[in-house]
């Protein structure tokens, strides 16, 4: 009897090791990922127009009046385009930036569709009422209205066209596509 006794309790001695063994293994790896995700969060943040790049937390609005905290006893502090050059909020995925529309003296907020050598850029609609609209940029803030949803913008179809065969003149190959295809359209 002491034999099985033994045996009994060395296999119980066993399942209990193993169990504790799996157990603070299983919680390793459950930090570890909490860890990693915490660490790859990201935050939101705006750019300043001296070039300050600031982590915050930005609170946003309906009538399209944004602020920023830098910690949760700090002051907020209005998003304004001429004191703002850009922003992002990480939870929403979204991107604006203040720039000149149409050459226009007073920067706005508009949404970043692509950031690159070109540009592409989208106006926020505040209401039902508003109309979307893209822009178009090349290494500045200076934006040109490209297309819209609504009946019209301050140039021509044909002047707008132009300016975007320009806009693409760098890049002979995109540029000779969009000459050949000889299409205006974001379809």
């Amino acid at each position: 009897m002491d034999t099985s006794e033994d045996l009994q309790i060395f296999i119980f001695d066993f399942k209990q090791r193993n169990m504790k063994i799996l157990l603070t293994k299983t919680l390793a790896v459950i930090a570890a990922m909490t860890l990693t995700f915490a660490a790859n969060a990201q935050t939101d943040y705006v750019i300043t127009v001296k070039g300050d790049s600031i982590p915050c937390t930005i609170s946003t609005s309906f009538k399209g009046k944004d602020s920023y905290k830098v910690n949760a006893t700090s002051e907020s502090k209005k998003i304004k385009p001429n004191e703002i050059r850009e922003y992002c909020i990480a939870r929403k995925n979204l991107h604006e930036q203040s720039v000149y529309a149409d050459g226009n003296t007073q920067p706005v907020f508009m949404i970043v569709i692509e950031k690159g050598p070109i540009s592409l850029y989208r106006t926020v609609p505040f209401s039902k009422k508003s109309t979307t609209k893209w822009f178009i940029g090349k290494g500045s803030d200076q934006v040109n209205g490209l297309k819209t949803r609504g009946l019209f913008l301050l140039k021509s179809r044909e002047e707008r066209r132009d300016l975007f065969a320009e806009t693409l003149k760098d890049n002979k190959d995109v540029y000779a596509r969009y000459i050949a295809e000889d299409k205006f359209s974001f379809k």
